[in-house]
C-alpha cells in the first residue's frame, strides 16, 4: 500500500475521532448523538468491508463504540 495513502487515512481517522471526542466532551454532542455518528460511519465503512483495510476499519469504529462512547455508562 502507498505510504502516503495510508498516512492520509490514519490522519483523517485521528482527526475525526479527536473532533468527535472534543464535541462530546464540550457537550455539543450527547452520547447518543456521538454513537449515531459512529453508527453512520459503520454503515459507510460497511460498504467497503471487502476492500483492502475495510474489515479493519469496521473493527476500529466498533472499538470506539465499546470504549469512550459505550452505551453502558
Amino acid at each position: 500500500m502507498d505510504k502516503h495513502a495510508l498516512g492520509t487515512a490514519i490522519a483523517g481517522g485521528a482527526i475525526a475521532v479527536a473532533l468527535l471526542e472534543t464535541l462530546h466532551d464540550k457537550g455539543v454532542l450527547t452520547l447518543e448523538e456521538a454513537r449515531a455518528v459512529l453508527e453512520r460511519a459503520l454503515g459507510i465503512a460497511g460498504t467497503y468491508a471487502q476492500a483492502n483495510g475495510g474489515f479493519e476499519a469496521l473493527n476500529i469504529i466498533t472499538e470506539q463504540m465499546r470504549g469512550k462512547f459505550t452505551a453502558r455508562r
